[in-house]
């Protein structure tokens, strides 16, 4: 197939892309390389190290919230599907940064549904997140009732889900697979996110602040979210929402301990206050991506964590920047 990948020079995009490659299908990625959370140099890096044979011509420099730029590249090549995994992240920055996120997350997605509607492109699969869902009940259901995200952020993912919903069910013969991220991590991660932040600052013997009360996450390996992906392009349903977590919740203490192992250092850690908009805990029911999708994740929290050690201590001996 012919796929359009919006922000395929970030860290999901990036491997979503390297995978899709490598199944055979021509990729065009659309990302305005933004330093809103970390470096362009970063993300340009990314893609040169784990997109050597993407065409120069097949990156598009652009914004997804610029109907100009949008309506260029469906009128240069065709797609057959479009993966729409531009957006801000990082729920505690949104908290200073609301109308942001609206404008990228959800008048992005509008606009890009807009040129799929005038391109005639009727099929899509959109990067959902976990932090639409609210950690009272666990683990987190497709269909587990009213969504009531704690952050900014999360809003903006809901609400752009809703505006998918609406496109999909306005013509018949549109298809929609909404994958819910939980907590991804792994080499070429993102510098704002904690895995990144605690191995460096367990290889770099500096301090880690851990939240005084104990929150957990489905820190889910790359490798296992982009197998989910991939299975998605590869299994179109009309319209569907399927979590792609590990189903395994980790305290922060045991990650950053595995960390720790897979380094062979001490981890110095120190209590704080637990920042605002943060959840108590993110768990993935994948039932509904074993039985649709065939989803597996295999790699364990110790495994990915010693692969992501491995990684940041090459680059770090190497004198490359994490940022």
């Amino acid at each position: 197939m012919n796929i359009l990948v919006t922000g395929g020079a970030g860290f999901i995009g990036a491997y979503t892309t390297q995978a899709l490659l490598a199944a055979g299908h021509s990729v065009t990625i659309l990302d305005n390389f933004s330093d809103f959370l970390y470096s362009p140099a970063y993300k340009h890096e990314r893609i040169a190290e784990l997109l050597p044979n993407l065409p120069a011509e097949n990156v598009i420099v652009g914004d997804v919230t610029d109907a100009s730029v949008l309506a260029a590249v469906f009128n240069q090549t065709k797609f057959d599907l479009v993966i729409h995994l531009a957006a801000l992240a990082n729920p505690g920055r949104s908290l200073t940064a609301a109308d942001e996120y609206q404008r990228v997350n959800v008048d992005g997605t509008k606009a890009l549904l807009k040129a799929m509607t005038e391109a005639s492109v009727s099929r899509l699969v959109f990067a959902g997140s976990s932090s639409v869902y609210n950690d009272e009940v666990v683990p987190f259901k497709e269909d587990g009732g009213e969504l009531r995200p704690r952050s900014p952020y999360g809003q903006t993912k809901a609400a752009a889900e809703a505006l998918i919903a609406d496109w999909q069910a306005e013509q018949p013969g549109r298809q929609a697979t909404i994958v819910r991220f939980f907590s991804v991590y792994g080499p070429w991660g993102r510098p704002d996110m904690a895995p990144m932040i605690f191995a460096q600052r367990v290889l770099q013997s500096q301090t880690i602040q851990v939240n005084q009360d104990e929150r957990k996450r489905d820190f889910t390996y790359i490798d296992d979210t982009v197998a989910g992906i991939m299975q998605a392009v590869a299994t179109p349903f009309a319209f569907e929402i399927i979590n792609l977590g590990r189903g395994e919740p980790t305290t922060l203490h045991e990650f950053i301990a595995a960390v720790a192992l897979a380094a062979g250092k001490q981890a110095i850690t120190k209590l704080r206050d637990t920042p605002d908009g943060e959840m108590r805990i993110t768990y993935a029911d994948i039932t509904k991506a074993k039985q649709l999708l065939g989803y597996n994740p295999h790699v364990s929290v110790g495994e990915g964590t010693q692969k992501l050690v491995r990684w940041l201590q090459s680059r770090l001996a190497a004198n490359k920047k994490i940022d």
